[in-house]
C-alpha cells in the first residue's frame, strides 16, 4: 500500500466516523421527547435495537447513571427512563397518554454498565429470542407531585396523567388480567403494568 493510498483510506474512515456520529445525533434528537432529549445532549451511548418489527433507542448517560429506551413500532410508542441514581422507573405510554413513575430494584434490573453489552448481545442473537426478566406493576394512585421524582421524569410525564405503579408478586397479588400491557425493552426487561383488582 503506497502512503498516498494509506492517506485516501484514513480520510474515508475518518469521513465514515463522522458520519455514524452525526446520524446517530439527530436519530437521538428526531426520537427523544424534546424536554428529555436535554439530559441525553452529551450522550456516552446511543444504540438501536430491533424488536419485534419496530426499533428502539437505548442512550446512556453515565453522568446521571440515566438509561432511555424508546420504541417504535406498529404496536404503539412508548418511552421508559431507568433512573439508576435515584432508584426510579419512568414509563411514557403514547397511546394511553398517561406515565407510570415506580421504584427500581436494582437486583432485577440489568446492570447500568453492563446495558449496553447486553443490548448489542441480544442484537447478534439473528432471530433467536433470549431469556427476559418479567416484572408486574400494578397501577395504583395519581401523582399529585411530578417534581418530587426529580427533573427528567417531569419532563417526560409533564402534562401526561401520571400514576404511582407498585411492584408486585403475580402469583400472590390479585390484579385484573384484561388491563395488562407488557413492553419488551431490548429483549432484557419485560416490563407488564396492570391495573389492580381491588376496589378503592
Amino acid at each position: 500500500m503506497t502512503a498516498k493510498t494509506a492517506a485516501n483510506l484514513k480520510r474515508h474512515q475518518s469521513c465514515d466516523s463522522d458520519n455514524v456520529r452525526i446520524a446517530t445525533t439527530v436519530l437521538l434528537g428526531l426520537l427523544l421527547t424534546p424536554a428529555l432529549a436535554d439530559y441525553f445532549q452529551n450522550t456516552d451511548i446511543s444504540k438501536q435495537i430491533t424488536v419485534d418489527g419496530g426499533f428502539q433507542l437505548l442512550s446512556i448517560n453515565r453522568k446521571w447513571d440515566l438509561a432511555a429506551i424508546e420504541a417504535k413500532s406498529t404496536h404503539g410508542s412508548w418511552t421508559t427512563l431507568w433512573n439508576y441514581d435515584r432508584g426510579i422507573i419512568a414509563t411514557k405510554m403514547l397511546p394511553e397518554k398517561a406515565c407510570y413513575v415506580s421504584g427500581m430494584r436494582k437486583r432485577e434490573m440489568p446492570s447500568f454498565n453492563a446495558l449496553p453489552r447486553l443490548a448489542e448481545e441480544t442484537t447478534n442473537m439473528k432471530g433467536q429470542r433470549t431469556r427476559t426478566k418479567q416484572i408486574t406493576f400494578v397501577i395504583k394512585r395519581p401523582i399529585r407531585d411530578l417534581k418530587s421524582y426529580g427533573p427528567e421524569v417531569y419532563a417526560l410525564c409533564k402534562g401526561l396523567r401520571t400514576y404511582v405503579a407498585y411492584e408486585v408478586d403475580g402469583a400472590q397479588y390479585p390484579y385484573n388480567q384484561e388491563s395488562c400491557f407488557r413492553l419488551d425493552v431490548l429483549h432484557l426487561v419485560g416490563l407488564k403494568y396492570c391495573r389492580s383488582s381491588y376496589k378503592a
